[in-house]
């Protein structure tokens, strides 16, 4: 009899789970920066939404951090997002020196003129997919971002 209530409790639990949606996972870190203003724009993106600049990222995974003077002092700050389905993902994150909500390009070269910088070991510059993605199948902690001083 116990095993008969064993299978009826896995059945159970496998349907909901189905039914209710997958797994979701926590992604978190923390941002290292060398200006003490502005405030930071992270973005957790698919390979669509970082190679499809024009495809917005779901506002549940994008952060914008308004950082503490201890923060600001500390050129460090952490960040997380919660409820990340399974799949691979890279974060972008830039520093927003004019509080004006984007990532601001000088108007002749189109080089950008706030720090920006992605996951990866020390990674800016021109990202490729496959430099910049972790797969997220559990929780992540412990990813750095480094952004320039430009």
């Amino acid at each position: 009899m116990s095993k008969i209530l064993m299978l009826i409790w896995g059945f159970i639990f496998a349907v909901s789970t189905f039914a209710y949606g997958q797994q979701k996972f926590t992604v978190s870190g923390e941002i290292n920066f060398h200006k003490e203003k502005g405030e930071f724009l992270v973005w957790l993106k698919t390979q669509e939404e970082h190679e499809n600049r024009e495809k917005p990222t779901p506002t549940e995974r994008s952060l914008s951090i308004k950082p503490s003077s201890q923060q600001l002092k500390t050129n460090k700050l952490t960040f997380k997002f919660i409820d990340v389905p399974k799949g691979s993902y890279c974060i972008h994150s830039h520093q927003d020196l004019n509080f004006n909500g984007k990532w601001d390009h000088s108007p002749e070269t189109f080089a950008p003129i706030e720090p920006y910088g992605y996951s990866g070991p020390t990674y800016f510059g021109s990202a490729q997919w496959n430099d910049i993605k972790f797969e997220v199948d559990k929780d992540i902690s412990g990813i750095e971002i480094w952004l320039p001083d430009i």
